[in-house]
């Protein structure tokens, strides 16, 4: 049957072709004479007979198309023309003979009869064992059952591992978490900034006006996941920062006035919180602490350019990381910068008795006015003349500044100008405390006490200076204020009257010894009017006597009621105070006659004899008052 259908459609496809060509002009086949030929050859077929040998019908089907009618036959010379559906053709027939052929061998080695003549290959080589039908069930049976054990066992340990995936995965996402809420701790106390995939964080103080080379830049990492193992002293923190290897450690500028060997003041610009890093730091201290190594670098850069441009009698030294600048005389202002890079062993400034709390805090705003000057300048003028600036800097003419006034008002101090006045105010202050403590540990009959003033300036301090007695507080004191400027110290006197001293302590001590000597006579003349005595002289500056070697002698005389004794007070700053008193010299006999003719009167025989000095020393008393008092009334009563 198949070969029949086979050579049935072979003629059909013959027929086709013929007709095809002898149409010449046209390019598709007609459908009428294909369907009446296709009907034609169809009904042809004998599907009654065997596959073996072809019908009769068959054969004169096949004899047909071989020798067509003579009205369709084609001529003896047939030549095929080039057609656009030549190649569709050929490849169609080819594969209508390659399924042809197919299916004659698979009909062949599939139904063929006994013995085959054509055997297809197997796959397998080896022929599998004839398997028993119970094996088969055994092996199905131990098959299921090991599936549903496996199940059983998949089910437990998906169980026992869930918790752990799960609890890693939460550890990641809270490990994600943490890193970008420390993260956001972080921008909110410094500048960070996202450059290509690093974050990049500012130490410097650049925003705020300075001027320093260094960059100041740090970078911002994630920790590892190995080195992030909490420990009983701190949790570990998501971050990491690193800094540059010349902010490493700490740092600190200290500061250092000293004559000669012995300091007078002492100061660190250094920060409590920032002075150490721990072993393992957190971010913000390692922060904190580079930022500090950053001020103080730039704070000294700063101090020893301006040291080495400033024009000084004596020229400032610097060397290496000090600066050495001289004051006064024997005077030494040392400023020095500490910088300790290791971890293992930080160092810590000591803090002594002479710390200048005062001096510390300028350093750190002095380099932050200097920031702002820079940031802020100053308002164009003369825009708001009106209101900053005086007439006489508006206006020309002969009231008007000079030029060279105008170029004093434009001059700034520079820091190491405005330490160095600092310096210079607390040398002079710390020597008039100096004098202050001498003389009232040297006076016994006064006491001198001092009270500084609380609200005071860094280049001025007042302090007010009191003279008394002890126990007779009540009869007096003797005031002095003293006003320590840069240079110079101005003392006022009760009296109004200003006198102008140097940076020497001696003028100070002569002052101080001037003002206890009149204090002295002073008292004495307010205890003589209190026990009613007479006084007939009182002087501060005496003329006449033995020229005092340091400033002027004050001296007081005074008389009992009676007018039988004269006491005379002189008391001298250096010399000390000298007392005097005279006698009355009574005759012997009143009812003698007269020595002289002339004078007659008894009464000038009693004329008052000379002056006697009185060994102060030798009388009882706590102090010269005290011995003064015993001595007038003693004298009264005669």
């Amino acid at each position: 049957m198949a070969s029949a259908l086979r050579v049935s459609v072979e003629s059909l496809a013959e027929h086709l072709v013929q007709e095809v060509a002898l149409d010449g002009q046209e390019t598709f086949v007609k459908p009428l004479s294909m369907s009446d030929n296709l009907t034609k050859l169809a009904h042809k077929i004998d599907f009654s007979t065997s596959e073996e040998e072809p019908t009769e019908a068959a054969k004169d089907a096949k004899k047909e198309l071989d020798t067509p009618d003579s009205k369709e036959a084609t001529p003896t010379s047939f030549q095929p023309p080039t057609w656009p559906w030549e190649s569709v053709r050929n490849k169609l027939r080819m594969a209508l003979t390659e399924m042809s052929v197919l299916s004659d061998i698979l009909q062949i080695s599939r139904w063929a009869k006994e013995p085959p003549y054509m055997v297809l290959d197997p796959v397998s080589q080896e022929a599998p064992p004839p398997v028993k039908q119970v094996q088969i069930i055994q092996l199905v049976d131990k098959k299921t059952s090991l599936t549903s054990a496996a199940s059983i066992l998949l089910k437990g340990a998906q169980g026992m591992t869930r918790p752990q995936n799960v609890a890693a995965g939460t550890a990641k996402v809270n490990q994600e978490s943490e890193f970008h809420a420390a993260l956001h701790r972080l921008r909110l106390h410094w500048r960070l900034k996202k450059v290509g995939n690093n974050i990049l964080g500012d130490l410097s103080f650049k925003t705020a006006g300075s001027r320093f080379w260094h960059s100041g830049m740090f970078e911002v990492t994630k920790t590892p996941e190995e080195d992030m193992e909490d420990t009983p002293e701190r949790k570990a923190c998501p971050l990491k920062v690193t800094v540059p290897s010349d902010l490493e450690g700490t740092s600190y500028i200290q500061v250092l006035i000293k004559e000669g060997e012995a300091e007078i003041a002492i100061a660190f610009a250094i920060q409590s919180s920032r002075s150490k890093v721990s072993e393992d730091p957190h971010w913000q201290e390692r922060l904190e602490a580079a930022q500090n190594v950053l001020f103080c670098k730039e704070a000294f850069a700063q101090i020893a350019r301006e040291a080495v441009q400033l024009k000084s009698p004596i020229p400032h030294l610097v060397v290496g990381n000090q600066i050495i600048c001289n004051i006064f005389p024997g005077v030494q202002l040392c400023i020095t910068l500490c910088h300790d890079t290791s971890m293992d062993k930080q160092i810590e400034p000591m803090v002594k008795a002479k710390h200048s709390h005062a001096l510390e805090l300028s350093l750190h705003h002095l380099l932050r006015e200097l920031h702002r000057s820079n940031l802020n300048g100053q308002t164009p003028r003369p825009v708001t003349a009106s209101h900053t600036i005086s007439k006489r800097r508006r206006l020309a003419g002969p009231q008007a500044m000079s030029l060279k006034q105008l170029a004093e008002m434009q001059q700034t101090e520079c820091l190491l100008e405005k330490l160095l006045k600092q310096a210079k105010h607390i040398v002079l202050r710390s020597r008039t405390a100096l004098v202050i403590d001498e003389l009232s540990g040297k006076l016994q009959d006064t006491c001198l006490m001092g009270h500084w003033s609380a609200l005071t300036q860094p280049l001025q301090t007042t302090v007010k200076i009191y003279v008394t007695s002890t126990g007779y507080e009540s009869l007096g004191r003797s005031s002095l204020q003293l006003i320590i400027d840069v240079d110079y110290i101005r003392a006022i006197n009760k009296d109004g009257r200003i006198i102008k001293l140097s940076h020497e302590q001696q003028e100070l001590r002569d002052l101080l010894l001037c003002q206890v000597s009149q204090h002295q006579v002073n008292t004495v003349s307010t205890l003589s009017k209190a026990m009613g005595m007479q006084i007939l002289q009182y002087n501060f500056h005496v003329g006449v006597g033995p020229v005092a070697k340091l400033g002027n002698a004050s001296a007081i005389m005074i008389a009992t009621p009676n007018g039988n004794r004269k006491i005379a007070v002189r008391s001298d700053p250096l010399e000390g105070i000298q007392v005097l008193v005279q006698g009355a010299k009574v005759s012997q006999s009143a009812t003698c006659s007269p020595k002289s003719n002339v004078v007659t009167d008894f009464k000038w025989e009693s004329l008052p004899s000379g002056y006697h000095e009185v060994n102060m020393s030798r009388m009882p008393g706590k102090n010269f008052l005290n011995k003064m008092e015993l001595l007038l009334a003693t004298l009264a009563q005669q």
